[in-house]
C-alpha cells in the first residue's frame, strides 16, 4: 500500500471539514489544469482524421523524420500522443496525406514523374 494513504485522512471514512477543504482545493486545481491542457491526438485519432484503413498507414507517416515527435507516451511508451497544433502544421506542409483521394493523386503524380519522365 502506498505510504501516502496511511494517514488519518484516508483511514477515516467520514467526510470531515478537513477533507472537504482539501477536496475543494483539489477541484479548483483540476479546473485550472484542464484549462491549460492542450489538445492531443493519438495514432487512432490520426487514422480517423486522415480516413486511413490501417494502423500501418498511420505508422508509416508517423515514422517519417519530419513528423512531429510525440509529447507523451502511455503504457510504457506503446501509445504516443501528439500536439494537435503540430499535426495541423504537418498537414499544411504535406496535404497529400489528408484524404484517400489526395494520397492516390500524390502516388500517381510520383509514378508519372519517375516512370514517364523524359530523362
Amino acid at each position: 500500500m502506498n505510504d501516502n494513504f496511511n494517514t488519518d485522512l484516508y483511514q477515516d471514512w467520514k467526510m470531515t471539514d478537513e477533507k472537504k477543504g482539501i477536496i475543494s482545493k483539489l477541484e479548483n486545481k483540476v479546473l485550472q489544469e484542464k484549462d491549460m491542457m492542450p489538445e492531443l491526438l493519438s495514432r487512432y485519432d490520426l487514422k480517423e482524421r486522415w480516413n486511413m484503413n490501417s494502423r500501418q498507414s498511420v505508422h508509416n507517416i508517423t515514422k517519417r523524420p519530419n513528423f512531429p515527435k510525440p509529447v507523451y507516451r502511455f503504457s510504457n511508451g506503446r501509445y504516443p500522443v501528439y500536439l494537435k497544433a503540430e499535426i495541423e502544421i504537418f498537414e499544411l506542409k504535406y496535404p497529400m496525406i489528408l484524404t484517400q483521394e489526395s494520397r492516390e493523386k500524390y502516388s500517381n503524380w510520383i509514378a508519372k514523374k519517375n516512370i514517364f519522365s523524359d530523362t
